[in-house]
């Protein structure tokens, strides 16, 4: 899977109100873990700008058919 243009960072949501936000290498950290996927591309003073977002069932690696 190919991330959006100029994404620095990937917060994933998952259904029980917890979140995680890590930096765009570090995205396999997220194995294992459904949720909601958001890219993030960070601004000025830690703010952020979403540019896309997918649902994320956990398997790893993202886009292989098995």
């Amino acid at each position: 899977m190919k991330t959006p243009r100029n994404t620095t960072h990937v917060r994933l949501d998952t259904g029980d109100k917890r979140m995680a936000l890590l930096a765009v290498k570090d995205m396999d950290c997220m194995a294992g873990t459904a949720g909601k996927v958001t890219f993030l591309r960070q601004l000025n003073k830690g703010k952020y700008k979403e540019l896309g977002a997918f649902t994320f069932d956990g398997k790893w690696p993202i886009g292989t058919e098995q």
